[in-house]
């Protein structure tokens, strides 16, 4: 193995491009973390065998590092470096992303830390969920941390006092991480900008249901602001309420994913 150059570097792990077997690749090696929890993240990604999954190429026996495929760019550089996304190219992305947490949902795993930056695509701009951490195979008889993931990406239920949640409660929580995204694709900035969500107006506008007011002042912040079917969806994925949010299924269905997506715009800014 060579290594070549640092390329990320977290609370937990420092990724690097290196070399293994004549092929660049990405290699994360971990740091402050126990060896139970680099031995779950390893195993549960080995575990999982879907097109936009990241896969595990090579990693140590004890657990102290994993080599996948080498990526070109995360959905927030992407955002960061060229704005806001057409709507044919936000269906395409979500097809993917939802594909993914469909398979994930349907044999009971969760991501738990959806977000920009976990969202990766390759030299032919596939999109592929990364970094799988705080992701957990649910088990119905037992109950997870509550307060887990990113904040600006966290479901309401996850900012309750009470430290533990069930695992039914889990999966709708990926549903509203990932309807933050797609919002953020289309607009260029989130839906809401504070962690704690009762100070924030925008938050308290999707809370009392004022979700024309809330698009009223989103619209004016683009050329051309998505159609009825966006809108629609994302009220339904970032629904305070879970037992009335979306599940992965319901995403996956809706209406605004057509057959007239297209990763073409993304190829175009990737210079591919």
């Amino acid at each position: 193995m060579q290594i070549l150059e640092k390329i990320g570097d977290g609370f937990s792990s420092v990724i690097n491009k290196c070399i293994i077997n004549h092929k660049q690749c990405a290699l994360k090696q971990f740091k402050e973390c126990s060896h139970k929890l680099r031995e779950r993240e390893i195993k549960i990604l080995n575990s999982l065998q879907h097109p936009n999954i990241i896969s595990i190429l090579e990693y140590d026996q004890d657990y102290n590092w994993y080599a996948t495929p080498l990526m070109k760019i995360d959905l927030h550089q992407l955002i960061v470096t060229h704005g806001s996304l057409k709507s044919n190219t936000i269906q395409q992305i979500l097809l993917q992303i939802s594909n993914a947490l469909l398979y994930m949902h349907s044999i009971e795993y969760v991501h738990r830390d959806i977000k920009l930056e976990n969202i990766m695509l390759n030299s032919d701009a596939k999109l592929f969920i990364i970094d799988f951490g705080l992701s957990v195979c649910l088990h119905t008889s037992k109950q997870y941390p509550r307060h887990c993931g990113t904040p600006n990406y966290m479901a309401p239920e996850l900012n309750l006092d009470e430290k533990i949640i069930n695992s039914n409660s889990l999966k709708k929580t990926d549903v509203f991480a990932l309807g933050v995204i797609i919002f953020i694709l289309a607009y260029g900035c989130p839906p809401f900008t504070i962690a704690i969500k009762t100070k924030c107006r925008f938050w308290n506008t999707i809370v009392s249901q004022r979700w024309e007011q809330f698009w009223n002042y989103f619209d004016k912040l683009i050329e051309t602001p998505p159609h009825s079917d966006f809108k629609d969806l994302i009220q339904n994925m970032l629904e305070p309420d879970p037992s009335k949010r979306f599940t992965i299924q319901q995403v996956n269905k809706h209406p605004f994913i057509t057959n007239q997506s297209n990763l073409e715009e993304l190829k175009v800014k990737l210079n591919i």
